[in-house]
Order: structure tokens, then C-alpha cells, then sequence
């Protein structure tokens, strides 16, 4: 059915002219009368009563109109609905990740973006693992960061590593093995340690790092929370191992990261739909690599826990 035929029928219904609905809609009278002639042979109907120079709606023609209008009133938005369409592609990112990564990365790298002069918005998703490998490929976000190896082999994905990240042990900077350059797993053993809820990924990674040593220390305070095993550290209840990015630290926190003795370090990537990725996206990432690049460069410490992945 022509789309055209249908936008003038409303039009003329409306504005009760067919000579004010083609000016409107940039055609001649001529040519919209021929349209609503096609329409009526397209459906079968009588929708206009031809009086002189004039259109009456026939009683056909009001109850097309009454039982039709919200779908002729979409038609007029379609051209508005494609409008945000692109303006959301080209100006909004929807990306989803953990919580630690969203805090540790993806915040400071919009802020970096802001500081840049990028105008853009954004929708920051917090999901489990298996949310954001499988929301991803479902495209209902235009792509995620989350550490390697992906959880999910049966979704299709582009999976483009970017950074690694040693792990070490977060504590206050007053706590008794603060200074020490690197950790064994033997130094915590004896104290008190916080950590997430076992089947967790860095609990999972926590507790490698404690049997490879043989070790089975006790954690008296668990949960189900990144942030808040940070928070719980930075009030003095225990030490965690985490690495540089889920244990970001503030300028002027009272919390040093030391390296574990023997190395451990964590990959993280970026996850995308396969497909074209807008300007903005591609605009990201690079923001990301270079707050990594503006980390590494702010202390030795930071340097030798953090670094880039380049792709050739």
C-alpha cells in the first residue's frame, strides 16, 4: 500500500482541504487527488465524497479514518522515530559490565571523554557474566567489558583484549604487611581477610592463588560485592586480593595494592556484537586506552601493575 496515499488521506482528513494537505506535503493537488483515487482502488472503499471542488469523507471513509488513525498518526512520526534512531547511534553508547569495571574504567574514561570536549550520552548496564556475553550478542547493547575467558561458548562474539592487570593484595596503607614490596600467600595467612561469596570470579581467583600455596585460610567476612569487599577493606576489616582495575584507588585513599611474589595477571576486553560499531564506540575505547596510558603514568607502581595490549 502506498505509504504516500495513506499520509495525504490523513492530511486532507486534518487540515479539511486537499489543497492545504499538498502544500503541506510539497505535491500538487492534482497529484494528491490521484493518490486518494489509488488508495480507494488499493482498499476497495469510497473515502471521499466529491462535491465541486471539495472532499466530504464518506461514511466509509470516517470509520477508515476512526479505526486507522493511530496507525496514519505513526506514519507521521516515523520520520521523527528515525531521527533519534540516528541520533542515538551516533551520540549514545549502551554498554554493560560489572560493577568493579564500571567504577574502575568505564567512569573515568567518560570522564576523560567529557574533559576532551566529546558530547555524547550514555547508559552504563551493571549484569553478571553470563548477562553481558549474552546481552551482547542479543545486541541490546552496543558492547561490554568484562576480563577473559568468556563464560559463554555458545554466543558469537568479537572479543578484543586490551589491558592486563596484575593481581596483589588490597589493604589499608597502616596495615602490617603494607610495606612490603610484593606478598606471599604464606604472609596473609595469619590475618584477617575479606572476600566474595565462593563461585565468584575473584573469589574463585583468590582462592587459586591460596591453594596453589597449599593454603586454606579462613575469610570471616564475605559478600556478594566488589565495591563493598573494597569498602570493607578501606575500614580496616581485612585485606583482599583484587588487581588494579577492580581495586582502583583513589588519589588520597589510605589503601596501597602490592603485587603478589609470584605474578598473576588478569585480561580484559572489550566484547562486540559482530558488525559495524558506531564513531562513538571506536571514540571509547581509545578514551579507555589512553586514561590507561595516563594511569601507568602517574606512579612506578601503577606502571608495573597495569599494561596495554596492542593489537598489530
Amino acid at each position: 500500500m502506498n505509504l504516500r496515499s495513506l499520509r495525504i488521506f490523513r492530511r486532507i482528513v486534518t487540515l479539511g482541504s486537499l489543497a492545504q494537505a499538498s502544500r503541506e506535503l510539497n505535491i500538487s493537488p492534482s497529484a494528491a487527488s490521484r493518490l486518494i483515487s489509488l488508495l480507494e482502488s488499493e482498499l476497495g472503499l469510497v473515502l471521499f465524497a466529491r462535491h465541486k471542488r471539495r472532499l466530504e469523507l464518506t461514511e466509509e471513509g470516517d470509520r477508515f479514518y476512526r479505526e486507522t488513525e493511530h496507525i496514519l498518526r505513526g506514519l507521521d512520526e516515523m520520520s521523527a522515530v528515525s531521527r533519534d534512531i540516528r541520533q542515538q547511534t551516533n551520540n549514545r553508547l549502551r554498554l554493560v559490565t560489572a560493577a568493579p569495571l564500571a567504577m574502575g574504567v568505564i567512569a573515568p574514561t567518560l570522564a576523560l571523554m567529557r574533559r576532551k570536549g566529546m558530547e555524547f550520552e550514555c547508559d552504563i548496564n551493571v549484569e553478571t557474566r553470563f548477562g553481558i556475553e549474552s546481552k551482547v550478542a542479543a545486541r541490546a547493547f552496543n558492547f561490554g567489558i568484562i576480563s577473559v575467558p568468556l563464560e559463554n561458548a555458545i554466543v558469537e562474539l568479537t572479543v578484543e583484549p586490551f589491558l592486563e592487570a596484575r593481581v596483589g593484595v588490597l589493604m589499608r596503607a597502616d596495615h602490617p604487611l603494607a610495606a612490603r614490596e610484593s606478598i606471599e600467600p604464606e604472609d596473609l595467612v595469619n590475618q584477617p581477610i575479606v572476600a566474595l561469596h565462593k563461585g565468584q570470579r575473584w573469589r574463585d581467583r583468590m582462592d587459586e592463588v591460596f591453594s596453589g600455596a597449599g593454603l586454606a585460610p579462613p575469610v570471616p567476612i564475605e559478600t556478594t560485592s566488589t565495591p563493598v569487599v573494597t569498602q570493607l577493606v578501606r575500614d580496616g576489616l581485612g585485606a583482599t586480593i583484587v588487581d588494579r582495575v577492580c581495586g582502583r584507588i583513589l588519589p588520597g585513599e589510605p589503601l596501597v595494592l602490592r603485587p603478589l611474589a609470584h605474578e598473576r595477571w588478569v585480561t580484559y576486553a572489550t566484547i562486540h556484537p559482530r558488525g559495524p560499531r558506531p564513531a562513538l564506540e571506536r571514540d571509547f575505547v581509545q578514551s579507555m586506552r589512553d586514561f590507561v596510558v595516563a594511569e601507568r603514568q602517574s606512579t612506578p607502581d601503577i606502571a608495573d601493575s597495569l599494561r596495554l595490549i596492542t593489537h598489530t
